[in-house]
């Protein structure tokens, strides 16, 4: 499915670039394990989007790395009907059940540092428990990424800690890091303007994270 192509003469970002062992693992088994036990009730977080989200005008809307489709079963809901709710998936299992979750949805093959989309084609585009998944080494790009596909707002849900944090993720070294993301994306664009940040646990649907709300500026704020 070409949405927002940017014209990459028809390879995926997947092919264009070498595989990360980050990346090689949420392709794989690994990858497919997570899917496997990444079933959840996604009505439990539309009070956050809700919240998150209220009073912004946007027609087109972004998750990178959508897995099964849980966040974006969540955006249909909390969007008008005419909104387009598209996601990028590298791990194929995640990406066929993400597609097969709802008719209003569309799910593209991908992943954060290559993003097969035009400079600005989104209104907005967020991250749930991705960043803390990509090496400090490869988190620039994606910031870069991130920020090149959206018009105006940016929304990282993801884990927290004043300083680079590693976490052995079920017996895996190198696939998990809390970081201060609206530190990091702050070094990177510092014109970005903070709309909305909180925090998220169990009883909103979520992991203990925190969120942030950014918008790029040169536009007058809805929030």
């Amino acid at each position: 499915m070409a949405v927002g192509d940017r014209g990459s003469q028809g390879t995926s970002p997947v092919e264009r670039r070498a595989v990360s062992p980050q990346l090689a693992a949420w392709e794989g088994d690994f990858g497919t394990q997570y899917t496997d036990r990444n079933v959840a009730d996604w009505r439990t977080r539309l009070p956050a989007f809700r919240h998150m989200l209220g009073g912004l005008r946007l027609g087109r809307v972004l998750e990178v790395g959508c897995n099964r489709g849980h966040n974006l079963l969540t955006l249909v809901e909390c969007l008008d009907a005419d909104a387009d709710v598209i996601g990028v998936e590298p791990n194929r299992q995640a990406l066929e059940l993400a597609r097969a979750a709802s008719p209003r949805v569309a799910v593209v093959r991908g992943h954060a540092l290559e993003l097969p989309f035009k400079d600005g084609y989104f209104d907005l585009v967020l991250t749930a428990g991705v960043l803390i998944h990509v090496t400090l080494g490869d988190l620039v790009a994606v910031l870069h990424e991130l920020h090149r596909v959206t018009r105006r707002y940016i929304l990282a849900i993801e884990y927290f800690a004043d300083e680079e944090t590693p976490v052995v993720y079920r017996g895996h070294e190198a696939l998990l890091w809390k970081r201060d993301f609206l530190a990091h994306y702050r070094s990177q664009f510092p014109s970005l303007q903070l709309r909305r940040q909180g925090y998220w646990g169990p009883e909103a649907g979520f992991d203990r994270t925190h969120w942030w709300l950014l918008e790029k500026p040169g536009e007058r704020s809805t929030a």
